[in-house]
């Protein structure tokens, strides 16, 4: 049961970053980068994300750009574990505002920029239908229960439950830097990163009802009835084995169950009721015709052992599968420096552009109000243990980032651009849960875009972007699961005079599917039921920029 609940909040954790980038990253970071998917060579305003030592090419003066996508995202996943009402589990994440804004003032050799853009999480995610693994220890009720556990008990046939979940997760970053041109060819840039992180998640499990051969009953209640006809049982064990006390201490321990009806020590009927209790406890016929009365006696202490260690999880399970709500606020910060260089040659035909961003130290804070952090269970003083534990601190460390980009123009009129970015995965705290490492190798990205000037004011671009993750099966779950993936863009730009240009982009991203085995251990610890979980997603975008530039005037 506690695998449950802790996968039911491994889930709420997961919504992180559910756009372009690595696995906290968001990339996606202005309009234009949305209609070619390549800027990490950029040499203009939106070059304060991607490419900050470039800014010094810009015209002296102020440049603005803001920008807003809308994306959408589904993400399905197929399970085969037998006993669920339904196989397929769709999830809708949604960020309707995606805002990206920069600033930048140049003058002569040295560009101030600033910039403030959503660099990580940035959507809201909502599972009316929860998940697999959220719904795979309510539906393991069936096979658990098919089978009376105590005589006269009711089967256990199939199940409903009603639950939702919304989670929203953003990390907001404020940047602020300098960059400096030493020559005409050669620039760098150092700047700084504010991270602000706010990840909010509402939810409720309710209503789970177990359908049994005696009609519909609340799985809590189920649970509770049967622990404590489980515990009388154990009770009744325990009464037995202290009424053979007499016998062993008179002496007749070694007794088999025909020498102690010879002896007058029990009747036929105790001996017959006896060994009936002894088979109900577990044991084979042939066994109990085996024993004498002093290994009678310790299987009954035995099995009252047994019996009452499963009507204690079966308490246990009673008050988890018991109606909850989460409402928990996570926020954290952490600072990113941040540098680049950028060279620029052949008459500014080929420019490159270099990035690193270093990593951010950071922990997340849990905000929980009473009775809203999903229990867990109960401790030795009988106080509720909760999964998130109002004040506990998670850590979210970003990865480091390495970007470098290269622009060329073939043409007058046609430029093509590449990008490769690296992050650093293996190196967080976090790669690793439990000593168990999640990821294998980093994730990376590859991008190519052309851009192709109809005219002096418009202007057509095309985009293809490969991101190959680099995690393995353990950090896998049904929401916070990592696909390599194939994007394609499009889209323009138009300048509408000097001091004004709009952008304008749409891309569609196709996820690999992947499907992983697993199996799932019953309530008995012994048995178990292989399936598989197949895990897609699909991604669509628009969104639309404008850049203005307020040059200074030339002196005649």
């Amino acid at each position: 049961m506690r695998k449950f609940t802790v996968m039911i909040l491994t889930i709420l954790l997961g919504t992180g970053t559910i756009f372009a980038g690595g696995l906290v990253h968001n990339t996606n970071q202005s309009a234009a980068w949305s209609r070619m998917l390549s800027r990490s060579a950029t040499l203009e305003i939106d070059g304060v994300y991607f490419n900050p030592a470039g800014l010094v090419k810009l015209e002296d003066g102020f440049h603005i750009s803001a920008n807003s996508q809308t994306i959408w995202q589904d993400k399905p996943i197929t399970s085969t574990f037998p006993y669920l009402n339904h196989e397929t589990f769709d999830g809708k994440v949604s960020a309707p505002v995606f805002p990206s804004v920069y600033f930048a003032y140049k003058t002569g050799k040295w560009a101030f920029s600033a910039g403030f853009f959503p660099m990580g999480g940035g959507g809201s995610a909502v599972y009316s239908k929860g998940i697999p693994t959220m719904e795979i220890p309510i539906a393991a009720l069936v096979p658990t229960f098919s089978t009376p556990a105590v005589p006269g008990a009711p089967s256990v046939t199939g199940y409903s439950v009603d639950m939702q979940f919304e989670g929203s997760s953003i990390y907001w970053g404020i940047q602020a830097g300098v960059s400096y041109a030493i020559t005409d060819n050669i620039s760098v840039y150092a700047g700084l990163r504010q991270v602000i992180a706010v990840n909010h998640y509402t939810g409720y499990i309710r209503d789970i009802t177990l359908e049994t051969t005696e009609g519909d009953i609340r799985a809590d209640v189920f649970m509770g009835e049967l622990a404590g006809e489980v515990a009388t049982l154990a009770a009744g064990a325990t009464a037995t084995g202290e009424s053979m006390t007499p016998i062993i201490d008179a002496g007749y321990g070694e007794l088999t169950w025909d020498q102690a009806v010879a002896y007058g020590v029990l009747s036929s009927e105790q001996v017959t009721a006896m060994q009936t209790g002894l088979v109900g406890l577990g044991f084979t016929q042939d066994e109990v015709n085996a024993m004498d009365m002093a290994v009678a006696q310790q299987s009954f202490y035995g099995g009252a052992e047994v019996l009452n260690a499963k009507s204690a999880q079966l308490e246990g399970g009673a008050y988890l599968m018991g109606d909850q709500e989460g409402d928990i606020t996570q926020t954290g910060t952490g600072l990113t420096p941040l540098i680049g260089a950028n060279f620029n040659f052949f008459n500014s035909k080929l420019n490159i552009g270099l990035k690193y961003e270093f990593e951010t130290k950071m922990d997340l804070t849990n905000d929980v109000p009473d009775g809203k952090g999903f229990a867990i269970g109960i401790d030795a003083q009988g106080n509720t243990v909760y999964m998130f534990p109002d004040g506990e601190k998670t850590n979210a460390d970003i990865p480091a980032m390495f970007s470098a980009g290269l622009d060329y123009q073939i043409i007058d009129p046609l430029k093509i651009s590449l990008s490769y970015h690296n992050y650093f995965d293996k190196n967080v705290e976090w790669a690793e849960e439990n000593g168990v490492q999640e990821i294998d190798n980093n994730y990376w990205e590859m991008a190519v875009g052309l851009e192709y000037n109809i005219n002096e004011k418009f202007l057509v671009s095309a985009g293809y972007l490969h991101a190959h993750t680099g995690v393995n099966q353990n950090y896998q779950s049904d929401l916070s699961y990592s696909l390599t993936s194939n994007t394609f863009a499009l889209g323009g730009a138009y300048k509408i005079n000097d001091m004004l240009r709009v952008n304008a982009g749409a891309y569609l991203a196709s996820y690999e599917k992947k499907t992983y085995e697993y199996d799932y251990t019953l309530m008995d610890g012994t048995t178990t039921i292989p399936y598989t979980d197949s895990y897609e997603k699909e991604t669509i975008a628009f969104a639309v920029g404008l850049d203005i530039t307020i040059a200074n005037k030339k002196k005649k």
